[in-house]
This record gives C-alpha cells, sequence and structure tokens, in this order.
C-alpha cells in the first residue's frame, strides 16, 4: 500500500530476543501518536528492533524513547517530503 511505514529501532542496549520485540512493539505506540488511523486492516505498518548488546538498559525506558523516536522521525519525514 502506497501509505505503509517500515522502520528500524536501534540502541546499543543489552535486549533478549523477547526484550527486542517489546521494543519494536512499544515502538508503534510512537507510529499511533501522529498516523492517524494507525494499525488498521489495510496497512503493513512494520517496526523492527536491533540491539547491538553493548550496554545493560531498562527495557520498559528503551521502548518508551523508542516510541519517542518514531513519532519524532515520521513528523520530521513528513515535514521533509517532497510533493509528488
Amino acid at each position: 500500500h502506497g501509505n505503509t511505514i517500515i522502520g528500524t529501532v536501534a540502541t546499543n542496549a543489552r535486549l533478549t530476543t523477547e526484550e527486542a520485540n517489546k521494543v519494536a512493539q512499544m515502538a508503534h505506540d510512537g507510529l499511533a501518536r501522529v498516523v492517524r488511523p494507525a494499525h488498521t486492516m489495510l496497512d503493513g505498518d512494520t517496526l523492527f528492533a536491533l540491539a547491538t548488546g553493548k550496554k545493560s538498559a531498562d527495557v520498559n525506558l528503551v521502548g518508551a524513547y523508542a516510541a519517542e523516536a518514531v513519532a519524532e522521525a515520521i513528523v520530521r519525514a513528513v515535514r521533509m517530503a517532497k510533493d509528488q
């Protein structure tokens, strides 16, 4: 679809597979903050989380900041987009 969002959230945190999945899930909150409607049956919005494992971190904080970063990135991309 023409309005699908695909992105990656990368962190230097040490996360398990389950925690990385949680960060990706929480990052979707950022999408929902700035895109309406979000998470419909017609979109393919997907966010991936990557972790280098270099720093110990609280998965809840990483996920919360991921949501903020995603929201800011979407707004920035829309503002910088050229009319097509």
